[in-house]
């Protein structure tokens, strides 16, 4: 299955105990729904992520940069897990200048979301049994996914995936029922669409 991403536009915690700074913050939030990913709206289900965050060497980045890690779970630094509220995850920030820059950007407030990489797992996907009463659109339910990257990110504006990607769910989950134009609803404008306290992001920032 294709790499996905999600954005969570909610604000991390940081704390400092002497040199040492953390951050901690909600890679994804269960049942609750993303925007229109282009023909459908998605939700996670409680325990999806459970598995994949405590075996995978998940690593954490600032804004999906590889060339800004801040931590790693195979090294300590990266704490992740699921809770009653969703996946969550704590970092140690490192002391380099992205680590330093980015907890004074979390301080000020600067930095004000989550974003998380993940697949879905073989029969990880199902279509819910009702459909969105705000749009009519049908849900697509993640219930097994394998997380393999998460971290702050500075516009968590909205979730967002390729047309190319999402034609490709709506097909594989028979419901290729829905209008040409929300299919074309891949991407909203952010000058029009609120932000959401939604989904984590699926294809790319």
């Amino acid at each position: 299955m294709t790499m996905e991403r999600r954005n969570l536009s909610l604000p991390a915690e940081i704390r400092a105990e002497g040199e040492s700074v953390t951050m901690r913050g909600y890679a994804y939030r269960f049942n609750e729904l993303s925007h229109n990913l282009g023909g459908f709206r998605e939700r996670i289900l409680p325990g999806a992520g459970a598995d994949s965050l405590t075996a995978n060497d998940v690593v954490a980045t600032f804004n999906h940069d590889t060339n800004n890690v801040l931590g790693r779970a195979s090294s300590g630094t990266l704490r992740t897990g699921e809770d009653a509220e969703g996946g969550w995850y704590e970092i140690d920030l490192p002391n380099t200048t992205v680590g330093r820059d980015l907890a004074e950007l979390l301080k000020r407030k600067d930095v004000r979301g989550s974003s998380f990489t993940f697949r879905v797992k073989a029969d990880g996907q199902r279509v819910a049994s009702e459909h969105d009463p705000e749009t009519g659109l049908p849900v697509r339910e993640i219930t097994r996914m394998d997380v393999v990257e998460l971290g702050p990110v500075l516009n968590p504006a909205y979730p967002t995936t390729d047309a190319e990607l999402s034609r490709s769910i709506v097909l594989s989950l028979g419901i290729d029922d829905t209008p040409t134009a929300s299919r074309e609803a891949v991407i909203p404008n952010p000058a029009r669409t609120p932000i959401v306290r939604a989904l984590v992001e699926r294809s790319g920032n």
